[in-house]
């Protein structure tokens, strides 16, 4: 709550010496009722309600790592950060779990400049994943372990309220020089429910 501060309101000031003690009275009346009502205006004034919104869900898609297509199970979470009109500024996390002889771990984490519509948001941004996974190469095979920036790119459609499909893909540089990571690339694309929640606060 806004604190407002009015000083010398509604006070007659007399000054016989000069003669003008109804003029001075009359401004002083006038200022300070110029103050209320700035007060009154200012304080009738709405703050902007503020939304926060959450969402997430669980995905099924393709990794690819070395030469061999993968599957990838991946629960995932947003966090609006913030919204000017339709574009917003979110945080995603991605967590993919790769089964297979032996299990593998993908967790990438996004900020992503987004535009929403009634029932539809798309975004796009930076990602940084950490990675620890067997991967079969040209010639042989082992389990790598490393960090991968790279980006991200996400589509959203809502058609029952809160309940909606995601679609995302990503590219990541695994980076290096390594027989099983010749390419040195990581591309996943996934799609699965998602749900999400708002509050609105003043």
């Amino acid at each position: 709550m806004a604190q407002i501060t009015v000083d010398a309101a509604l006070r007659w000031e007399e000054h016989p010496e000069s003669g003008e003690s109804m003029g001075h009275g009359l401004r002083g009346r006038a200022s300070a009722l110029v103050r209320c009502g700035c007060a009154c205006a200012l304080v009738s004034v709405p703050a902007p309600a503020q939304a926060l919104e959450f969402s997430g869900g669980v995905s099924v898609g393709g990794i690819q790592v070395g030469i061999e297509p993968r599957l990838a199970v991946s629960p995932f979470a947003g966090w609006l950060w913030r919204s000017e009109g339709d574009f917003r500024l979110e945080v995603h996390n991605m967590l993919s779990i790769v089964p297979g002889a032996g299990v593998g771990v993908y967790d990438r984490t996004a900020v992503t400049l987004g535009y929403a519509a009634k029932t539809t948001t798309v975004s796009l941004g930076p990602s940084l994943a950490i990675y620890s996974m067997p991967v079969c190469g040209a010639v042989i095979c082992d389990h790598v372990v490393g960090v991968a920036p790279g980006g991200r790119a996400q589509s959203d459609w809502y058609f029952a309220g809160p309940l909606g499909v995601s679609t995302s893909a990503h590219v990541d540089w695994a980076g290096g020089s390594s027989r099983v990571l010749p390419g040195s690339l990581v591309v996943m694309v996934t799609t699965g429910p998602i749900w999400r929640l708002e509050v609105k606060s003043r």
